[in-house]
């Protein structure tokens, strides 16, 4: 099996396993603490491995590091206060939303055009959203769901910002995630404010075991794209959505329904057709110019 694949598949893996220790974590702690130990363990690691390896941090484009620290920060919060309450297969289909809103914030800010055939699947992706999230239906309409979109609304904007700091090639991965690890830091202590309540010695453990999980996803992640299709790496990736349903009826007992299911089918067929469609153009692109 192919390098990229593995690595694919073993990131999907870790942040199904960042998903249900937030969810296990959210019965006793606050969200805010939750988002504050998470990108602080996070960042110190981040921190360490940039003094091992001998990164150097960059003084250029600091306000698009920011502005990409920000975004993700923010979202980071919406996810842990989705997890709270939305099934952990719900939370994962949803996420699978950031690939509709990448291709649109593409089109308005990198001035991308969107292809004419582009417009079926954006159709299709928004009609699994409405069968998942369901807000004609009262009694199955949750919400906190809204949360978990918000999330797909932020990433999609702070993968648009990352596009843009690795195309300078400037910028090391390492100092990319450390301003969103402290910008999600900074965020949680505001969301936490007074109400800080020193974690017992089992919060700790899951804490500690977040915050190297979260790294380690991160770390697999990367190699995935580094060696792998982008394309064949981007399908794999969905496999998340089966790990967080595994997952959520093995320790919640959630179960998900036929409109979910369904719902999931048309999200991730229509990114995936995204996807596809995306980096066709930027090889076209790219055999253009040669």
């Amino acid at each position: 099996m192919n390098k990229g694949v593995i690595y694919s598949i073993l990131a999907a893996l870790a942040f199904s396993f960042q998903n249900v220790i937030v969810k296990d974590l959210s019965v006793t702690m606050g969200t805010g603490e939750i988002a504050f130990f998470r990108g602080t363990l996070s960042a110190i690691i981040i921190l360490a491995l940039i003094k091992i390896q001998h990164v150097h941090l960059s003084h250029e484009e600091r306000p698009t590091l920011a502005l990409r620290g920000i975004l993700g920060g923010i979202g980071m919060v919406c996810m842990f206060y989705g997890l709270r309450y939305v099934p952990l297969a719900d939370t994962a289909i949803l996420s699978q939303l950031s690939a509709f809103f990448v291709m649109l914030f593409a089109a308005v800010f990198l001035r991308e055009v969107i292809p004419k055939n582009a417009f079926v699947p954006l159709v299709v992706i928004i009609l699994g959203a409405c069968f998942v999230v369901r807000p004609w239906h009262f009694e199955s309409f949750n919400v906190y769901s809204l949360f978990v979109l918000a999330q797909a609304i932020l990433a999609a904007a702070a993968y648009t910002t990352v596009s843009k700091l690795t195309a300078s090639g400037k910028h090391h991965q390492y100092e990319i995630v450390l301003y969103f690890l402290v910008c999600a830091a900074i965020a949680g202590a505001i969301l936490m404010g007074t109400d800080f309540r020193m974690p017992d010695r089992t919060e700790w453990l899951w804490c500690i075991a977040l915050g190297v999980n979260s790294v380690i996803a991160q770390v697999w992640m990367t190699r995935s794209y580094m060696y792998g299709n982008p394309v064949v790496v981007s399908f794999v990736a969905y496999i998340a959505v089966f790990f967080n349903s595994l997952w959520g009826y093995l320790f919640f007992g959630e179960v998900m329904s036929a409109m979910t299911v369904t719902g999931g089918l048309l999200i991730i067929g229509g990114s995936m057709y995204l996807t596809k469609m995306k980096h066709d153009k930027i090889r076209k692109k790219n055999h253009n110019h040669q």
